[in-house]
């Protein structure tokens, strides 16, 4: 097991609002309605081989007007579905790091540092509590790493500690923007209200961070019917990482198998990728 110690935590308010997932009651699985084999019949041409998923890349890209960001490409080449927002005083690409392989087989990841230096401790920072500037910047970002537009399901926005806070407030302002939340570590009590329109809502703590607080979190959550589930990282304190491919991977499946479906209306949208005075 490998912990990494990357952060410090905070506080928050949060704000609630909008429109995002259908309701869905669980629907039982029928083995005898599986999808029938695709392989080619005998002495039929099954056409070419299909093309290699790209080796997995971490990479700084440039963002006008912007701090780089740290881009984990996916495993089909499309751009990044996942969005990173770290804590106080840290930087982003350890944690990004430290579940990469996780990131790239679920689609990519951004990874955004925060907007503000944390004294004089080089490459490290947080954010302001400003909520629309980070919205325009995590859109800046995911336009600088290939996006022309969100995809009409969302994406999947992972907040530790002070980005779980921040992570709650864009939740409940854009749900349908940001339709699948992982919250670790939170220095607040998140709210089941600011999740009402997300389609699933992960939780996730250290071992020896707030366990107690986040399996509750999601419990709440879950008692509002929106999908929620706790995952933990073991033996781990705030602001580490540990264990986290496994987490990860456990946790983005969960999320993939979970989540409620998008709104029935719900459409792609436009982002410009430029940040005001840019």
């Amino acid at each position: 097991m490998t912990s990494v110690m990357l952060a410090r935590p905070l506080v928050v308010l949060v704000l609630a609002l909008a429109t995002g997932c259908a309701r869905r009651e669980p629907a039982a699985r029928d083995s005898a309605s599986a999808e029938p084999s695709r392989a080619a019949p005998a002495g039929v041409d099954a056409g070419p081989p299909e093309a290699p998923a790209p080796p997995l890349r971490v990479e700084r890209v440039r963002v006008p007007g912007d701090l780089p960001a740290v881009v984990v490409n996916g495993k089909t080449g499309a751009p990044p579905r996942i969005v990173f927002l770290p804590g106080i005083c840290s930087n982003v690409l350890g944690y990004v790091q430290a579940f990469q392989g996780a990131a790239h087989a679920h689609g990519g990841v951004v990874g955004i540092d925060g907007d503000v230096p944390c004294g004089d401790a080089k490459d490290y920072r947080s954010f302001s509590w400003d909520q629309a500037k980070l919205h325009a910047r995590i859109e800046a970002a995911l336009a600088a790493a290939g996006h022309t537009d969100i995809p009409r399901e969302g994406i999947v926005l992972v907040g530790y500690s002070q980005g779980a806070a921040l992570g709650e407030q864009l939740a409940a302002r854009h749900p349908r923007r940001y339709s699948r939340v992982v919250l670790i570590g939170a220095p607040t009590e998140p709210s089941a209200v600011s999740f009402a329109r997300t389609c699933a809502v992960a939780t996730m703590s250290c071992q020896r961070d707030v366990p107690g607080k986040m399996r509750e979190a999601s419990a709440r959550i879950a008692r509002a019917k929106v999908p929620s589930s706790y995952f933990e990282m073991p033996g781990c304190t705030h602001g580490m990482m540990s264990d986290g491919e496994r987490v990860f991977e456990d946790t983005f499946s969960w999320l993939e198998a979970s989540a409620r479906p998008v709104a029935e209306d719900a459409t792609t949208t436009s982002i410009t990728g430029v940040l005001e005075g840019t």
